[in-house]
């Protein structure tokens, strides 16, 4: 028993609590910037692929299939340390990491919201068109709302992925959750204390989100 004792240090997470609230938020703050970002990217990209035009479709195809085989690692040290070496363009970590997290995931919220758009009944635009609304109120006003409805299951798990990939920074010294564990890892010697903390918080994050998707599933459900 007493070598159990000896074996685990607790009181290292307890001392670090408060700036474990702080990579905390830093990492969230990540993940929410980088799904707007992805959503914003996603739509577009879902509007070329449905677009009249070959070239649009094509070059939203090839954006797509290009950024699924791109690791994010590799694409963070890319945007981090390759702009500023070729072009000369200094991002800050946690930029680099949002940015890098969004076009990453923007690939993903493409497709989801071009199967929402192409579940949407014919109809309903029809019958909009008959109202006398002009094409972008029909997108503002029917399309995009429908399709919202359609794609929020699928863009939940976007969310969760994005809270985990927001870790990912910590290559880049973004003070997120790993890199704090990194740190308590290197300085105190207590990688299993560190990185247990980091893991159940991130399972705590992402039951919570869960709960809060099914939530909203459940009032924006169609009657």
């Amino acid at each position: 028993m007493g070598n159990n004792d000896a074996r685990f240090d607790w009181s290292v997470v307890a001392a670090n609590l408060p700036s474990f609230g702080d990579a905390v938020l830093i990492d969230l703050y990540i993940a929410v910037m980088g799904f707007l970002l992805a959503c914003v990217i996603g739509l577009i990209v879902s509007s070329m692929r449905s677009n009249s035009s070959k070239t649009l479709r094509a070059t939203a195809y090839s954006y797509t299939q290009v950024l699924r085989g791109v690791p994010l690692y590799v694409l963070i040290l890319w945007l981090y340390f390759g702009l500023s070496t070729v072009a000369n363009i200094n991002l800050s970590p946690v930029t680099a990491t949002i940015v890098a997290i969004g076009v990453a995931a923007s690939a993903t919220t493409a497709e989801i919201f071009r199967a929402a758009f192409a579940a949407i009944d014919p109809g309903q635009v029809e019958a909009a068109r008959a109202m006398g609304l002009r094409r972008g109120q029909i997108y503002r006003h029917v399309l995009l709302p429908v399709a919202t409805r359609v794609a929020l299951p699928p863009l939940g798990n976007v969310v969760v992925l994005q809270v985990k990939s927001a870790t990912y920074g910590a290559v880049i010294a973004v003070p997120g959750m790993v890199y704090l564990a990194q740190d308590i890892s290197m300085t105190q010697f207590r990688p299993f204390e560190a990185y247990a903390t980091v893991a159940t918080i991130l399972i705590l994050i992402v039951l919570i989100l869960s709960m809060a998707v099914i939530g909203l599933e459940r009032a924006l459900r169609l009657p």
